[in-house]
């Protein structure tokens, strides 16, 4: 038989091949199916049978077993040990002998058996020759506790009769010990089996981690997006720091995590988790619990502290105390939380809530069995249902943070509108208010233009017609020609302001026309007149009025002081209103007339300076052009 080992007829394997195909159906529903590469064994009446399960220590390590002390016989499995810290070293070991009786070996299917963990490392025997070894004997190294193993072992290499397989185990740091479920047929029963413990212990367990995973990623996003949503924030850390808690799980590899490291860190996160949890769920209802808050801050702290710090041979106590006092602060979380989702009315909350009171029975069944290694987790079963749940959430809350952007972008808009109407009648007012101001700022220059201007040209006509008898009718017609004339100029100033703009060019210049072109004629002066066919653009009363109130002084200069025989207006537009009044008169000195202020040329620059624009005056016998910018408003 030792000879049959050592020439490689027994094959062993270590790993099976297999190939999971996770189909995520309807509302988290899933089907698994396994194809197996593994030629089917031939039908067989063969197959072993279990007779005794029994543990015994021994006080040093061997390679074969020595029951020097006493073993004691169990009933099922798993099984656990917690040991004692002591000088002395055991080795502990798991006997289970099995009948074997088959006629013809050699035609017989193999037998297969399969084990679902081991805590944490060691050898299995088979017949007292070495079946299987861990790549890693050293203490605190392997974790094969979350791996299970299968091994076919052909017919022709087992004994008529009974055999005996020992595996040997090492305990780890914290004293834990044990193995778990096992299955020993020569049946497709041993590989489903298998199957069933690897997709609980591997396969769902990645599932889960990639599935949060995503689930963190996409709160992230969305609180990057929605900055205010903190809770977002919570349940993208609470997600991840699940997915690194899973994670240590597949971890098997030694050189990644010694084992203490690996426990110290993985409590660590998962005391991380319990109180990101608690913080996600209350921001996502909008409460806050300061000193909840703070005494879940102040266990973080000192349960970080007391993990890392922990001497080896109690760290087993004090992580189960710290790990039960989380799983507490979790379920009173989640017990609690309906008082908070009735308060908030919230239709996401209420689902939170939901979420939260199924998590109750699966945090104590996992609870129990993390403690205990008895049972089966439940978690990682309904894990990816419970993710969907959360992925509801955040598209419930995006859902009605859309909802609300958009009632209050309509409201926004409604009030925009309300705004633009106040305002336009607000500015309808402020026109009408700066229309009256002007009306009342005529009056104030009609007046001053009556007293300084016509009051003058009747007082020295009347002077005039008094020391000089000798004046002609046609003297004395013209001098009450002009009087009229400059009486219909201070009536058109004054009734014009409240008068609509022209609609083109000649309109506005037609009344200029018409005023001035009789008196040039009687007195022999030619006049031109030029101007656009229509507005670019349409100018406001104010500015209308102010051109024509600058050209009439102008013109009545020309009469009264150039000697013209000449004149020439000009009306012109492009960024701005452009008014040139041009005659070959005797011309004058602007500075002079300037310091002498003059009342009419003051007049016209102020009425200019008013509008934002521009007056200059270029003057020489012969010459005089006046010329006025005003700006479009």
């Amino acid at each position: 038989m030792k000879d049959a080992y050592v020439s490689g007829k027994l094959v062993i394997f270590t790993s099976v091949k297999t190939r999971a195909y996770i189909f995520l159906l309807a509302i988290g529903v899933f089907n698994i199916a396994w194809a197996q590469a593994i030629e089917q064994p031939p039908n067989d009446t063969c197959s072993p049978v279990i007779q005794n399960i029994y543990t015994f220590k021994s006080s040093q390590d061997k390679q074969t077993a020595r029951r020097e002390l006493e073993q004691n016989y169990i009933n099922s499995l798993p099984h656990q040990w917690n040991v004692k810290p002591t000088n002395q070293a055991y080795t502990f070991w798991y006997k289970i002998d099995f009948k074997y009786a088959c006629l013809n070996a050699k035609a017989a299917a193999p037998v297969h058996f399969a084990i679902d963990g081991m805590t944490q490392s060691g050898r299995i025997f088979l017949n007292q020759h070495v079946l299987w070894q861990d790549l890693f004997l050293e203490k605190d190294m392997a974790r094969n506790q979350y791996l299970p193993r299968m091994w076919s072992i052909p017919a022709a290499h087992l004994k008529q009769g009974f055999n005996s397989i020992l595996i040997q185990v090492y305990p780890d740091i914290m004293g834990q010990v044990g193995i778990g479920r096992i299955s020993l047929t020569n049946h497709q029963d041993t590989l489903a089996s298998y199957q069933k413990w690897f997709f609980e212990k591997r396969t769902l367990v990645k599932f889960n981690l990639i599935v949060n995973s995503i689930v963190a990623i996409f709160y992230f996003l969305a609180w990057l997006v929605y900055r205010s949503e903190k809770a977002f924030l919570m349940f993208a850390v609470t997600a991840a720091l699940w997915s690194l808690y899973s994670l240590f799980f597949l971890s098997t590899d030694p050189h990644l995590l010694s084992f203490i490291t690996a426990e110290r860190f993985q409590q660590i996160i998962f005391c991380f988790y319990t109180v990101s949890a608690c913080l996600a769920a209350w921001l996502f209802a909008g409460v806050r619990f300061p000193y909840v808050q703070r005494f879940l801050m102040m266990f973080l702290g000192i349960s970080t502290f007391a993990l890392m710090i922990t001497p080896e041979h109690y760290l087993y106590n004090i992580s189960n105390l710290i790990f039960a006092i989380a799983i507490l602060f979790g379920l009173i979380k989640c017990i609690t939380y309906p008082i908070i989702a009735y308060r908030a009315k919230n239709p996401e909350v209420y689902l939170l809530m939901v979420i939260l009171l199924i998590y109750v029975p699966l945090m104590i069944n996992d609870a129990y069995f993390m403690i205990t290694n008895q049972g089966v987790p439940l978690s990682p079963y309904a894990g990816p249902f419970i993710t969907l749940m959360f992925g509801s959430l955040l598209a419930m809350r995006l859902a009605r943070s859309k909802r609300q952007i958009e009632e209050f972008n309509q409201t926004l808009k409604e009030r925009i509108e309300q705004t633009k109407h106040e305002l336009t009648l607000a500015l309808q007012q402020q026109h009408n208010l700066s229309l009256e101001n002007m009306r009342l700022q005529e009056r104030i220059h009609l007046s001053q233009e009556l007293h300084d201007g016509l009051g003058s040209s009747i007082v020295r006509s009347i002077m005039l017609v008094e020391n000089n008898h000798q004046l002609s009718n046609p003297q004395i017609l013209s001098l009450l020609k002009m009087l009229r004339s400059d009486l219909r100029q201070m009536i058109d100033m004054g009734s014009s302001l409240s008068a609509a703009s022209p609609q083109t060019p000649r309109e506005w210049i037609a009344p200029l026309r018409y005023r001035f072109v009789r008196i040039f004629e009687e007195m022999n002066i030619e006049s031109i007149w030029q101007c656009n066919e229509q507005w670019l653009d349409q100018p406001n009363p104010l500015i209308t009025i102010t051109l024509s109130r600058v050209a009439e002084e102008a013109l009545t200069n020309i009469l009264k002081h150039s000697q013209a025989s000449h004149v020439h207006v000009l009306l012109q537009e492009n960024e701005n209103f452009i008014l040139e009044i041009h005659d070959n008169g005797k011309g004058f000195a602007p500075e002079q007339v300037e310091q002498e202020l003059h009342v009419g040329l003051r007049s016209m620059q102020s009425r200019v300076e008013k509008m934002k624009g521009t007056f200059s005056i270029q003057s020489k016998p012969q010459s005089t052009l006046i010329r006025i910018v005003l700006p479009k408003i």
